[in-house]
């Protein structure tokens, strides 16, 4: 009895339809054909808009001409001359034009420096308010060291007075200089005292402290004209 072969077709078999798989698969293959055709069309006429580009533009450059001109001859010719003519004026002699630059290179240069200068100098002072904070700083030093010095003196005064002659200020004893500090005369000076303005920087506030310091200044000055007229002294120190 003959056995059916496995590869052989049976023609009397029933058709069996196509499985699921099988028309996806079929149908994912066709749409990638498609796509990569449609793909395909699109660089073919790509290439052929470029190449119809380039061949216009071949048309529109012309064949370079190997024509001499003459004129090229005359710009040479005129600056060999020119240059003949400069050796034989200039040779041996002081270039003037060289000189004169360095001169007004070396006028500038010290302009510069001194614009630069100034330019330092008035940053380093600042605006209105830096500009008024200074004076002030430089103001209130003043009575300071000028009420000190009156102290000074006054105390080299009563000790003239208690010992009855010009003794040097460094002859007084320390207990005796705390002792004089205490006299009226040298405490009316504490009247003149002025306090920093360390932290102040309203513009209002710094000018107001001015013209404080300005009138502490004039009343110390008034006061001191006034005790040395009454007692007719000096500086002794």
């Amino acid at each position: 009895m003959n056995q059916e072969q496995p590869n052989e077709v049976n023609i009397h078999a029933k058709p069996v339809a196509p499985s699921v798989e099988f028309v996806t698969h079929a149908e994912s293959r066709q749409g990638r054909k498609t796509a990569e055709h449609a793909e395909w069309m699109r660089d073919m006429e790509e290439r052929k808009a470029r190449s119809a580009e380039f061949e216009a533009n071949c048309q529109k450059v012309k064949a370079k001409e190997t024509k001499v001109e003459l004129s090229v001859f005359d710009e040479v010719l005129n600056a060999v001359d020119a240059a003949a003519e400069d050796f034989d004026q200039s040779n041996d002699k002081p270039n003037q034009p060289l000189i004169d630059a360095k001169i007004e290179a070396d006028r500038f240069r010290r302009e510069l420096a001194e614009a630069e200068a100034r330019l330092a100098e008035l940053e380093e002072k600042g605006d209105s308010v830096q500009r008024l904070k200074n004076a002030l700083t430089v103001a209130e030093a003043q009575p300071l060291e000028l009420r000190s010095t009156a102290e000074s003196e006054e105390i080299l005064n009563l000790a003239a007075d208690h010992y009855g002659w010009a003794i040097p200020w460094n002859r007084i004893g320390d207990e005796m200089k705390r002792d004089f500090r205490n006299h009226a005369s040298v405490i009316a000076f504490r009247e003149f005292f002025v306090t920093t303005s360390q932290g102040v920087t309203d513009p209002t506030d710094l000018r107001q402290r001015l013209q404080l310091v300005g009138e502490k200044l004039v009343s110390l000055r008034e006061h001191l004209a006034k005790d040395q007229e009454q007692n007719g002294r000096g500086n002794t120190r």
